[in-house]
């Protein structure tokens, strides 16, 4: 009797390797047609990679990843599959093009129909459109007086029905004396994040991002609400700049708005949204 139990205990983790990862094909999985596009044309994007991922399931039994490349009419076929409570994270690349990251919830995924049997995925309608802006990327520009030193406050206005110009890509906002002016904007001006501005003075060039105790440079410092707040200074000006701001916090929240410390700035940079 002792070799059965010896066979049932090899067996039985072999039995459990070989089930675990078959798992994931027991979910119920959809075709999911994804048009990706010029977001000012409206033309299709060929050779455009899309790929799904589950960052927020850690969990092997979660769905397989999928990945395709769109065709000359834009078109990229995927499956997915809802699990949990979360979705999943579409990301889009194409040459010439910014990336574009988009999170889509559960419930978009369990409202796609899975496919009946035999049929064709290239019938099924478009489930998601991906509007991609060719490069350059976006980017804010302050400037301000020559020679001028202090905080900067700018109030951002995003006005989505204002017009989009096609093909512009930079923002520039003169900086009056007293620091304050109001940044407003058609809705891509949205694709900046304050953190990433850039500012000069009047006639000169880019101010760096990371002053030192002689060179005189530029960097965000707070949001409260839609006011975003940056210093022009050396080091020590933008730390005094920092701790007028926030006289009893070093920390990442005040009064409700988000706060920047030297070590994390470099560090926002590059997270996804959009």
């Amino acid at each position: 009797m002792r070799f059965p139990r010896l066979v049932h205990c090899l067996l039985y983790p072999i039995l459990l390797l070989t089930v675990a990862p078959g798992c994931q094909s027991l979910h119920v999985y959809r075709p999911v047609t994804v048009l990706v596009r010029d977001a000012e044309t409206k033309k299709p994007i060929p050779d455009a990679e899309v790929h799904f991922s589950y960052p927020m399931t850690r969990d092997s039994l979660a769905p397989y990843n999928s990945s395709s490349k769109s065709g000359p009419d834009g078109l990229a076929r995927l499956r997915a599959a809802p699990y949990g409570p979360y979705g999943l994270l579409m990301e889009t690349t194409a040459p010439g093009y910014q990336a574009e990251n988009r999170d889509i919830a559960g419930d978009e995924i369990r409202e796609i129909p899975p496919a009946l049997p035999f049929q064709d995925a290239e019938v099924r309608p478009v489930s998601f459109v991906v509007d991609m802006y060719a490069e350059p990327r976006f980017a804010v520009e302050l400037v301000v007086p020559p020679g001028y030193r202090g905080v900067i406050r700018a109030d951002i206005q995003i006005d989505d029905n204002a017009p989009v110009t096609p093909g512009e890509r930079g923002f520039r906002f003169d900086v009056p004396n007293d620091g304050a002016l109001v940044v407003k904007g058609p809705p891509t001006l949205r694709r900046v994040s304050p953190s990433d501005y850039h500012c000069r003075y009047a006639g000169g060039d880019l101010l760096p991002g990371k002053p030192d105790l002689v060179t005189v440079g530029f960097r965000w410092l707070k949001r409260d609400g839609s006011v975003n707040y940056f210093v022009v200074g050396t080091k020590n000006e933008c730390d005094q700049a920092r701790r007028r701001l926030a006289p009893n916090q070093a920390g990442s929240h005040i009064g409700g708005g988000q706060y920047d410390d030297e070590d994390s700035h470099s560090g926002r940079r590059g997270r996804r949204s959009h």
